[in-house]
């Protein structure tokens, strides 16, 4: 059985490594190694972040359908543009698209 763990404090520890690896790469002695980590550390946070937009763009799509809102219901529920709210389903279907292809 897989326990849980709550969103925010995984977003917390993301965080902390966050702080942490970034720590450890200003206070390197060996500033070439520091570079080429720190530009992993850059090309992983870029994957993490497009990631994250997929897993809201889901999201809404999921309020979306349960809800069964119009768009302006889900951009006034979001809080974002109407043309926003489009693109995020748009997103998540696509996304859906290519997972069963």
């Amino acid at each position: 059985m897989h326990e849980q763990m709550d969103p925010n404090a995984a977003l917390d520890s993301i965080q902390q490594a966050y702080n942490q690896a970034a720590a450890a790469l200003q206070n390197s002695s060996d500033l070439e190694t520091a570079y080429q980590v720190a530009t992993r550390l850059a090309d992983n946070m870029r994957e993490l972040a497009d990631a994250a937009a997929l897993i809201r763009a889901k999201s809404a799509q999921r309020i979306w359908e349960s809800e069964q809102l119009s768009l302006s219901g889900l951009a006034a529920k979001i809080g974002v543009s109407k043309a926003r709210a489009d693109q995020l389903i748009k997103a998540a279907r696509n996304s859906d698209q290519n997972d069963a292809a």
